[in-house]
C-alpha cells in the first residue's frame, strides 16, 4: 500500500453435464414444426417510458441522448450484472476487471487516469458516471432482479443528478409494489463455463402481495448467485514466512517445494434481498418504503499472470514457465466480501397541476478483503529474506445520507413546464488496512506484533447542499425551449494516517479540508418537425467536486484538487418511420473538459490527484431499432468518441509553471494526446426472430454481439500509444445467443454467452516494465504486472415461472 494511489479518491471446450443437457434441448427444438404468427410491429424502443426528466416520458420524446433497457429484455438476454448492461449499451463502457475489482464506468471517453487494478475498492467507482438505485445515488454492481428498467443518460447530467454525472448517469428502476393483484416470479439458471470444473446456479423469487386492495401492498425478492471461477492459482504459498515462495527455487532460509495449487479461485457468491411497502395514504398521497440488501463474496481476482511468470525457468525443461492464459501467479488468495444496505422512504403528493416528492435515503457499504502485496514490498528491498511473502488485510466502512425535495409541474394544458428541487447529502467514509510480512520482522531482528509492517487509514466527511431547477416554454405546437441551473456548495474534510511500524513509533497523520461552490447551467431546445421526427440542440454542464491530497509531505501548492467541469454541446434527431416499424436516433456531441483530474505524482513524486488544464471529447451516437417483418427485428447501436488533450507541457519549464496545470508532473505531454481507459468505437448488433408454434408455444431466438476498438492503458503520445510505458489493448467482439420457449406462465431459455469463447484483455495492473526480477540475492520474479481478462464461454438453461 506504500505507493498505491487509491486511498479515498480515487481453447478446447470441456464437456460437462449442463452442456450436454443444453445441446440435447437445442436439438429437440430444432425438430419442432413452426407456423408464422401475427406479431405486433410496434417498436419496443418507442414504448419504453422512462423518468430521466423526473416525469414519465417516452425515450423518443426526451431531447437528449438516452438509452433504456426493460426488465423483460434484461431477463430475455440473460444479462446478469452491470457488465452485461454496459455491453448492450454503446457509449457506456466498463473497465471490466472482474467482479473482485471495482470496475470503473466511462461515458463518452470522460476518463483521464490510466488503467490500474482498483484493488483498494471504493463504493464510488461510477467515478464520472452517476449511478442511482431508484432515488438513491449509490454505485453498486446490482444483481438485476425485479427491475422495471435500466436507464442510461449520456452526457453531463449535473442539473438533476449532481456531482459525478460529468459523463452521464445510470438509473436502476425497481418494480414498485402493486396494490391490485397477487403475483410472483420464480426463476432458476443452471450453467457451465469453459475453463471451470464447477457448475453455476442462480435462483431468485419475487412475490407481490396486495395487503389492502388499492391501498397497501408489499413486494419482496430474494436472489442467490453461485457463479463458478475459472482462474487457477498454481503457486500459492502454503506457510507464509516459512515456505520458499518461488517455484523451482530453494534456500537454506525456507522450506523447499512447499507450494500448493487451487483451481477456479475467482468464484462469486451473492445474496440479495429487497423489500418494498407501498401505501396509498389518500387519492393524492403515496408513500413507498424500501430496503435493498446485497452481500457479495468473491474468491479472487480475474487475472492472467502468464507474462510475468514467464520470467521463471523450469529446470526440467530449461524453458520459460508457462502457467496458461487462465492462471494467476499470486502467492495468496484474494477473497473479498462487500455488503450494501440501501434504505429509502419516498412520499409523492399529486396535486392538480404539480407533483411534490420527498425522498430520503440512507445507505451503508462495508468491505473486507485480502490480497497479495509481495511484489510491491519487493520493490522496497524486502527480497533479502529467502521466505519473503506478504499480504494485506483491508476494510472499508462508509455511510451516506441524502435528502431531496422536488416539485414538478404536471399541467399538460399549460405552455409552461417547470421543476424545482433542493438536495442535501452527508457521507462518512473510512478506509484502512495493514501490510503483513510473516517471518520478516523476526528475520530482520526487529520483531513486530502480528508481523504488521505497515498501517494505513483514512477518513473523509463530505457534505453537499444544492438548489436546482428547470423551466420550459412551448412557444408553438412544435417548438419548445428549456433552461436549467444548479447552485451547489460542497465541503470536504479528510484525514489520512500512515505508519511504518519498524520506523514510526506512532502513525503519521495529515489533515485537509476544502470547499467549493458554483453554479452550472443547461439550455436546450427541441423542434417537432412532425409526429415522427424531432430535432434538438442542447448545452449542458457537469461537475466533479475537488478534494485534498493529505499524504504528509505533499507540497502546499499541490494539496488541493480543483473541481473539474464539462461543457457539453450536442445536436440530435429522434425519428420513427413506417408506422413505428423503424426507430432511428442520432446525436453529435462536443464536450469541453476543464481542470480534469488525473492520478498523478507531486513534485517530490508522491502519489496524488492532480489537475490537467483541458481536454475535449467529440463524437457521434447512433441507435436503430427496426421491425423488418412480423417475425424478424434488428437493433443496432454505434458510438464514436475521440477524446484528446487540448493543453500540454512540452518542456521542463512548464512543469513548475504557475500559469499551467500539467496533467502528469515530469512527463512531457502534447496537444492531441489520446486519453486512456476507454475505446473510441463501440457497437452492438442484435437480431431477434419470434414465431408461434402449432402447440400453442412461442419461440424467440436472440443473437447479438458487442464490439469495441482498442483501449490505451495510459495517455497516448499524440499519434500512437503510449506515454509512461502504457500499452494498447486490442479491440474485440463477443457474441451471445438465446433460444426461448414461452408458455402461458413459464419460459425456458437456452443461452450461450461469449459463444465463440473469445479470449480478450480488458485491463492491466502497472505496465510490462515490471516484468523481471527484484535484483535481490534471491532474485525473486516480480509478478506485479498482470492482465484482466473476459469471462470465457458460458452455456446454460434458464427456467422462469410467473404467476398471478
Amino acid at each position: 500500500m506504500r505507493s498505491e494511489s487509491a486511498l479515498i479518491r480515487a481453447v478446447p471446450v470441456r464437456v460437462k453435464p449442463v452442456t450436454l443437457v443444453v445441446a440435447a434441448a437445442i436439438s429437440s427444438i430444432a425438430g419442432i414444426n413452426t407456423a408464422i404468427a401475427e406479431i405486433s410491429a410496434t417498436s419496443k424502443t418507442a414504448e419504453l417510458v422512462v423518468t430521466a426528466t423526473r416525469r414519465d416520458t417516452s425515450v423518443q420524446d426526451i431531447p437528449y441522448s438516452i438509452s433504456g433497457i426493460s426488465g423483460a429484455d434484461i431477463e430475455a438476454l440473460q444479462i446478469s450484472d452491470l457488465s452485461g448492461i454496459a455491453k448492450r449499451t454503446p457509449g457506456l463502457y466498463q473497465i471490466d476487471q472482474g467482479n473482485r475489482d471495482a470496475n470503473q464506468l466511462v461515458m463518452r471517453g470522460i476518463n483521464a487516469s490510466g488503467i490500474g487494478a482498483p484493488e483498494l475498492l471504493r463504493n464510488s467507482q461510477g467515478d464520472k458516471v452517476a449511478v442511482y438505485y431508484g432515488e438513491t445515488p449509490v454505485y453498486i454492481n446490482l444483481v438485476p432482479v425485479d427491475l422495471e428498467r435500466v436507464e442510461t443518460l449520456f452526457g453531463p447530467q449535473g442539473i438533476l443528478f449532481g456531482a459525478r454525472s460529468v459523463g452521464g448517469a445510470i438509473r436502476y428502476i425497481p418494480n414498485k409494489p402493486d396494490t391490485q393483484e397477487l403475483s410472483g416470479d420464480v426463476h432458476a439458471r443452471l450453467y457451465g463455463m469453459s475453463e471451470s470444473d464447477d457448475q453455476g446456479v442462480d435462483m431468485d423469487i419475487v412475490v407481490n402481495v396486495p395487503i389492502v386492495q388499492d391501498v397497501l401492498a408489499f413486494r419482496a425478492s430474494l436472489a442467490s448467485v453461485d457463479r463458478p471461477g475459472f482462474i487457477d492459482q498454481p503457486y500459492l504459498v502454503k506457510e507464509p514466512g516459512v515456505s520458499c515462495p518461488e517455484p523451482f527455487k530453494s534456500s537454506a532460509g525456507c522450506t523447499e517445494n512447499d507450494l500448493e495449487a487451487q483451481k477456479d479461485t475467482n468464484d462469486e457468491k451473492t445474496l440479495a434481498a429487497r423489500f418494498g411497502l407501498l401505501w396509498n395514504i389518500s387519492d393524492r398521497l403515496e408513500a413507498t418504503l424500501g430496503w435493498q440488501f446485497q452481500e457479495q463474496e468473491m474468491g479472487g481476482q480475474q487475472i492472467s499472470s502468464r507474462d510475468s511468470m514467464a520470467v521463471i525457468t523450469d529446470p526440467d525443461t530449461g524453458e520459460a514457465l508457462d502457467i496458461g492464459k487462465y492462471a494467476s501467479g499470486m502467492r495468496f488468495l484474494s477473497p473479498n466480501k462487500r455488503t450494501n444496505n440501501i434504505y429509502n422512504l419516498t412520499f409523492n403528493y399529486q396535486a392538480d397541476s404539480y407533483d411534490f416528492v420527498s425522498t430520503s435515503s440512507y445507505n451503508t457499504y462495508k468491505d473486507e478483503g485480502n490480497r497479495d502485496q509481495t511484489d510491491l514490498l519487493l520493490l522496497y528491498g524486502y527480497g533479502d529474506f529467502p521466505a519473503f511473502s506478504a499480504y494485506t488485510e483491508e476494510e472499508i466502512d462508509d455511510e451516506f445520507f441524502t435528502q431531496e425535495f422536488r416539485v414538478v409541474s404536471t399541467d399538460n394544458g399549460s405552455k409552461w413546464d417547470w421543476l424545482l428541487g433542493a438536495y442535501f447529502s452527508h457521507s462518512d467514509q473510512f478506509q484502512g488496512g495493514v501490510e503483513i510480512a510473516p517471518g520478516h520482522p523476526d528475520w530482520a531482528g526487529a520483531p513486530l506484533a502480528d508481523d504488521i509492517v505497515t498501517v494505513i487509514g483514512a477518513t473523509r466527511a463530505t457534505e453537499e447542499l444544492a438548489m436546482f431547477g428547470e423551466i420550459g416554454y412551448q412557444f408553438t405546437d412544435a417548438w419548445h425551449v428549456t433552461a436549467g441551473a444548479r447552485v451547489f456548495d460542497l465541503d470536504d474534510d479528510i484525514e489520512s494516517c500512515f505508519q511504518l511500524t519498524d520506523f514510526d513509533p506512532e502513525p503519521v497523520c495529515d489533515q485537509g479540508d476544502g470547499s467549493d461552490d458554483d453554479v452550472i447551467f443547461k439550455l436546450g431546445t427541441d423542434y417537432r418537425v412532425s409526429d415522427d421526427l424531432m430535432a434538438y440542440a442542447l448545452f449542458s454542464q457537469g461537475f466533479s467536486n475537488g478534494g485534498v491530497n493529505t499524504f504528509a509531505g505533499v507540497p502546499a501548492e499541490e494539496r488541493f484538487v480543483k473541481p473539474e467541469q464539462v461543457d457539453n454541446y450536442e445536436i440530435g434527431v429522434k425519428s420513427s418511420w413506417l408506422d413505428n416499424r423503424i426507430i432511428a436516433n442520432a446525436t453529435i456531441f462536443y464536450m469541453d473538459w476543464t481542470d480534469l483530474q488525473f492520478e498523478s505524482t507531486s513534485s517530490n513524486f508522491l502519489p496524488i490527484t492532480g489537475n490537467g488544464s483541458g481536454a475535449e471529447s467529440k463524437g457521434i451516437e447512433l441507435f436503430i431499432d427496426a421491425q423488418i417483418t412480423d417475425n424478424w427485428s434488428v437493433n443496432a447501436g454505434y458510438t464514436y468518441a475521440k477524446v484528446r488533450l487540448t493543453d500540454s507541457c512540452v518542456d521542463f519549464d512548464d512543469w513548475d509553471s504557475t500559469e499551467k496545470s500539467c496533467p502528469i508532473y515530469a512527463v512531457v505531454t502534447k496537444d492531441g494526446d489520446r486519453l486512456p481507459g476507454s475505446p473510441e468505437k463501440q457497437g452492438t448488433l442484435g437480431i431477434t426472430y419470434e414465431t408461434a408454434l402449432r402447440n400453442g408455444l412461442d419461440l424467440t431466438v436472440n443473437y447479438w454481439l458487442s464490439s469495441q476498438s482498442d483501449v490505451y492503458t495510459e495517455l497516448g503520445n499524440g499519434t500512437d500509444c503510449c506515454r509512461i510505458d502504457g500499452e494498447k489493448l486490442p479491440g474485440f467482439t463477443v457474441h451471445y445467443a438465446t433460444v426461448a420457449l414461452d408458455g402461458d406462465s413459464w419460459t425456458a431459455t437456452l443461452f450461450a454467452n461469449n459463444l465463440f469463447n473469445k479470449y480478450a484483455v480488458t485491463g492491466v495492473r502497472d505496465d510490462p516494465t515490471f516484468i523481471g526480477t527484484d535484483g535481490s540475492p534471491n532474485d525473486f520474479a516480480l509478478r506485479r504486472y498482470y492482465q484482466n481478462i473476459i469471462t470465457p464461454r458460458v452455456v446454460g438453461i434458464d427456467l422462469r415461472y410467473k404467476f398471478k
